[in-house]
C-alpha cells in the first residue's frame, strides 16, 4: 500500500496540461486526415505560411498551441503565487 504517497498541487495541473496537449493533438491528428480527404485542401497557411495539411501537422500544431498557452497561463499564476502573503 502507498499510504504516503499524495497528489501535488503542481503535480495535478503539469498532468492536466500534458493529458490536454496529448488530446488536442490526438484531435488534431483526426482532423489532419479527415479534412483533406472531406474537402481536397493540400496546404493551410497560418501567419503567411504555406503548411502541408496532413494529420502530423495538424496534431503538432494543436498540441503545441494549447501547450503554449496552458503553459503561459500556469507561469503567470505561478508568478503571481509568489507574491501572495497569504498563500498557503
Amino acid at each position: 500500500m502507498t499510504g504516503d504517497r499524495r497528489l501535488g498541487g503542481r503535480r495535478v495541473v503539469g498532468g492536466l496540461v500534458l493529458a490536454l496537449s496529448a488530446a488536442t493533438a490526438a484531435f488534431g491528428a483526426v482532423l489532419g486526415y479527415a479534412l483533406p480527404a472531406w474537402s481536397g485542401l493540400e496546404t493551410i497557411t497560418v501567419l503567411e505560411r504555406s503548411i502541408p495539411a496532413t494529420p502530423i501537422t495538424f496534431a503538432l500544431y494543436g498540441g503545441v498551441a494549447v501547450a503554449l498557452v496552458l503553459g503561459a497561463f500556469l507561469l503567470v499564476v505561478t508568478v503571481l503565487s509568489r507574491f501572495d502573503d497569504d498563500a498557503v
